[in-house]
C-alpha cells in the first residue's frame, strides 16, 4: 500500500529494501566483484544468464540504476509476485506475440533514451536446467546495437547450487555476482557477432575458478 501513495523514486528505494531484506530472510548473500559498480557508464544494458527465481532480486538489490527488465506476461497474473513486479516496473512481454515484443523493446528504448534505468535482461529466456549457460537470444544485443548503449554482462556464480528450478529446497549461504566490463555495440558488426562475444566471455567467468 506505501508504494501507491507513495513517488516513483521512493519505491524505486524502497523496492531496493525489499529485494534485499528477501535475500536477507532466505539467507541467501551476493558477494560482487569485478568491475567497480560506480565506475560503469549510464545507461547500460545487463546481460546475466538465468539461474533462480530469485535472479530479478538479486539485480534489484546490488545492480546500480535501478534496472528493471523483460518479463513474460502470465507472471503479471500471479498473486503477490505479479503485483509487486507490476510496481516495480518490469516491462511485460509476450514472446508468441511480435507486436508485444516490439512494444516491450520499444518502451525500453525510450526507458534508455530518457537516461530513466538501467535495463536488465536475462537473454537465456527460461532458468538453466543444468547449472550452465544456455544459448542467447538476440534481443538484448538487437536492443544496445540499436540504441548504443553497452551490455554490461554480470554471471551468477554458485547460485545454482544454492537454489534452482529442480529443487524447492534452498540452502543458505553465499554466492557471486562477477561484473564484467562494458561491451559496446560499435566494436561489432552486427548482432549475432556480439551476441557471440558476450556468451563466450560469460561462460568463460562462469568456468573459471577464481574470476577475482
Amino acid at each position: 500500500m506505501i508504494s501507491i501513495v507513495t513517488p516513483e523514486s521512493f519505491w524505486d528505494k524502497l523496492a531496493v529494501f525489499a529485494c534485499k531484506v528477501l535475500l536477507y530472510c532466505l539467507f541467501l548473500f551476493p558477494k560482487v566483484s569485478g568491475e567497480k559498480l560506480d565506475s560503469l557508464p549510464e545507461p547500460v544494458i545487463f546481460v546475466a544468464n538465468h539461474v533462480s527465481f530469485f535472479d530479478l532480486f538479486i539485480a534489484g538489490s546490488v545492480l546500480p540504476g535501478n534496472p528493471r527488465g523483460l518479463e513474460l506476461g502470465f507472471h503479471f497474473k500471479m498473486p503477490v509476485y505479479g503485483w509487486f513486479i507490476k510496481r516495480f516496473g518490469q516491462i511485460p512481454i509476450e514472446t508468441g506475440s511480435v507486436s508485444s515484443i516490439r512494444n516491450a523493446f520499444r518502451k525500453a528504448e525510450v526507458i534508455l533514451a530518457d537516461r530513466e534505468r538501467n535495463i536488465y535482461i536475462a537473454p537465456e529466456g527460461t532458468r538453466t536446467h543444468d547449472g550452465m549457460i544456455g544459448e542467447f537470444a538476440g534481443g538484448a544485443f538487437f536492443l544496445s546495437r540499436k540504441t548504443g548503449v553497452p551490455i554490461v554482462p554480470v554471471v551468477y556464480k554458485e547460485l545454482f547450487e544454492r537454489c534452482n528450478r529442480n529443487n524447492l529446497l534452498i540452502i543458505p549461504g553465499s554466492f557471486e555476482v562477477v561484473i564484467l566490463p562494458p561491451v559496446y555495440p560499435d566494436k561489432f558488426k552486427d548482432n549475432e557477432s556480439m551476441t557471440k562475444f558476450v556468451h563466450e566471455e560469460m561462460s568463460r567467468v562462469f568456468t573459471r575458478e577464481d574470476s577475482k
